[in-house]
């Protein structure tokens, strides 16, 4: 499910809890790259694009979780660009079936790891062997071809907020009590 960064935050700042009741987390906050920057891959194989991608202003947020609720261990969530993964990526570089994530049972700890795509699963600026799952904490910078995405737990969504605010809003130059956000993580 898609849901728009502006509205999440919106509802965040007035009710974090409700929030984290509302929304399955962990989360992955897809961004669009900056004006003028190039894309890295040429390698594409579609051509038609959907209207369900961000723009600069507005951040897409995709739930890390199955569609059908019937998750298993050895499955995973999937990632892809096709209509049957869990995680719909509409971009050209981004594979058929391009990455999972998986949740350890016991640890509760999440992993992600590259289903052998054309253009590569990159963690924190690491390129991800294929088949090889890697650790997520409370944040992690992801990129999926040309797609940049943070995964979130919901611990670090106030943080990814005022972070995105510093880097897009001149009203992030406010003090941080006028803007009604914590460090803590919620809202005053």
């Amino acid at each position: 499910m898609h849901l728009k960064f502006s509205t999440l935050t919106s509802q965040f700042l007035d009710d974090p809890q409700s929030v984290r009741r509302a929304v399955c987390w962990p989360v992955l906050v897809w961004e669009a790259p900056p004006v003028g920057v190039r894309p890295l891959f040429t390698r594409s194989t579609m051509t038609a694009l959907s209207l369900n991608r961000p723009t600069v202003a507005e951040p897409l947020v995709l739930e890390v979780r199955k569609r059908s609720q019937l998750m298993t261990p050895a499955t995973g969530v999937s990632l892809g660009r096709t209509p049957d993964s869990d995680i719909i990526v509409d971009d050209p570089t981004v594979s058929r079936v391009h990455a999972t994530f998986r949740e350890e049972s016991q640890t509760g700890v999440w992993y992600v790891s590259d289903a052998g795509s054309h253009n590569g699963t990159w963690q924190d600026g690491t390129l991800l062997i294929p088949g090889r799952p890697l650790p997520l904490f409370d944040r992690a910078s992801l990129r999926f071809g040309d797609v940049m995405a943070t995964f979130l737990h919901f611990s670090a969504f106030n943080q990814f907020i005022l972070d995105w605010l510093a880097r897009h809003s001149r009203a992030a130059r406010l003090p941080l009590m006028e803007s009604g956000l914590t460090r803590e993580g919620g809202a005053l």
